[in-house]
């Protein structure tokens, strides 16, 4: 076991030389940024720091005699580059490309999405091989050692992945795997040995009492971001059959929907739905009054907060535009009914920060235009906020670097951040809830069983005390009106690599 220098952001990605010594990892510097590490030496480096940032390079991948590397660039360009950093050659590409892989005659190829549908094409940006069946599709793509055979995942008639062998010039396709989850990624040795992901992904609201206590689902289909009525009788969430393969390939078109459970036994389907369009809806939650809802969506090509009638078919209305490119949180109503906060990024800073915009709850016509809230003191990337019970100030949760977390209170109107706790975890965007008279908090972090778990905390700081002990993974907490349940999102993602000779 070798030990690597940190990195300064989650590491998603990595890329082995052939040499087996060099490895190419992101996570340095920005998010996408590279690092080349040294297993032998045990040290890491900026691989090309006389060269354009590597912050715009995605999915690289080596060439067999590992001279070469193959990049693709803002989704559309694949470029060729040293290991040094210098640019080889660069081919802007008609369509959106993903997952180059070199074949064996020293080509790139790539996924390459042609009138709505993923193909094989190679070269990448050339002929569209025709397999049988003619499926999109998903994920990173192989060649065997003779170069005769290509290794891709389709979809099967259950919504999963499977793992199959084609002939790389096209033809009938033979499916190698048919798993109760997605089998995918497929990556081969020299001897043809074949290795390959299996992933499973699964969550589901569920509530626990505030002072400590079992986990009891209310939900047994794909649901999480709980929300409280008013009433606090019903929950807002959002639900779907989405998963990370397919839905990530058509991000931001996810099968994700708003819709509401009863607090009761669990629920096999939402009661309603209160928004379902093709892209992303999520993280809905209610005016004081009832009488409005506002949730975060894809709707229209935007990453943007809507509002809606609590009841009736009105159609909503988008209140925020962020920007193209830009991402929205969820949207959080004040208790005096008077604005709605949410995250989101800051076109100047670039940087996640708090927004608000007032909203007459009586009416549902808005009071002021989205503002972002400045605050000093404290210096990190904002993942979501909560309002505490005056209105006028809210608690953050918020990211200063990578596994280093801080939550804070600051005034609606800005100012100095009041630090509250500091905690250190690998969940990025676990969320955060307030107890109705404002004096506790309520946060996910590691315990000391491996999970994720449900912490609470006085808003004075303190210790904090677990309120879940199950062994499952938690996140995104919310405290119920009345202030004696905790709801959260109950998550389980399982990872596995496995050998086919």
């Amino acid at each position: 076991m070798v030990d690597f220098p940190p990195g300064e952001a989650q590491i998603r990605n990595i890329a082995w030389r052939p040499d087996n010594r060099t490895i190419l990892a992101d996570g340095h510097r920005a998010q996408a940024g590279w690092a080349a590490y040294d297993r032998v030496a045990g040290t890491s480096r900026e691989p090309w720091a006389n060269h354009e940032p590597s912050s715009d390079l995605r999915q690289l991948t080596w060439s067999a005699d590992g001279q070469s590397i193959a990049a693709v660039v803002n989704g559309d360009e694949l470029r060729i580059l040293s290991p040094a950093g210098t640019i080889l050659r660069t081919q802007k590409i008609a369509h959106r490309i993903a997952f180059p892989a070199w074949t064996q005659a020293g080509e790139v190829a790539c996924v390459e999405t042609i009138d709505g549908r993923s193909r094989v094409t190679i070269p990448c940006g050339g002929k569209a091989i025709r397999t049988d069946p003619d499926l999109d599709v998903y994920g990173p793509i192989a060649f065997a050692p003779d170069g005769r055979t290509i290794y891709v995942a389709f979809a099967n008639g259950a919504g999963f992945v499977d793992l199959w062998a084609a002939p790389s010039a096209g033809g009938r396709g033979r499916r190698l795997t048919s798993f109760a989850r997605d089998t995918y990624a497929p990556s081969v040795a020299a001897d043809g040995t074949l290795l390959f992901r299996v992933q499973s992904y699964r969550t589901v609201v569920a509530v626990a009492p505030a002072e400590g206590g079992a986990s009891v689902p209310l939900a047994t289909f794909q649901s999480e971001t709980p929300s409280w009525a008013p009433d606090g009788l019903r929950l807002g969430i959002t639900f779907g059959s989405w998963r990370r393969v397919i839905d990530d390939a058509h991000y931001p078109d996810i099968a994700q929907d708003a819709g509401v459970i009863g607090v009761g036994p669990p629920a096999a389907t939402p009661s309603s739905v209160v928004h379902a369009s093709v892209s992303e809806d999520q993280a809905l939650c209610w005016s004081p009054n009832g009488r409005w809802i506002a949730f975060h969506s894809h709707k229209d090509q935007s990453d943007d907060i809507w509002l809606r009638p609590a009841d009736g078919e009105a159609a909503p209305q988008r209140i925020s535009f962020l920007g193209r490119g830009t991402e929205a949180g969820w949207p959080r109503w004040s208790p005096d009914g008077q604005w709605i906060l949410f995250d989101g990024n800051n076109r100047t800073s670039r940087r996640s920060v708090n927004w608000l915009i007032g909203v007459d709850q009586a009416t549902g016509r808005l009071t002021s235009q989205p503002a972002a809230i400045a605050v000093s003191g404290v210096d990190a990337e904002v993942s979501h906020a909560e309002w505490l019970p005056d209105s006028d100030h809210v608690a953050v949760l918020a990211k200063e670097g990578p596994g280093h977390h801080v939550i804070y209170t600051v005034s609606r109107g800005g100012g100095e951040a009041r630090i509250v706790h500091r905690l250190e975890s690998e969940h990025d965007a676990p969320g955060l809830a307030v107890s109705p008279d404002g004096r506790d908090l309520a946060f996910i972090a590691p315990a000391a069983d491996g999970f994720f778990q449900v912490f609470r905390l006085p808003m004075t700081g303190g210790v904090p005390k677990a309120v879940t002990s199950d062994p499952s993974h938690k996140t995104q907490p919310a405290w119920s009106p009345d202030g004696r349940s905790i709801a959260f999102t109950v998550w389980s993602y399982e990872s596995q690599f496995w050998r086919r000779q």
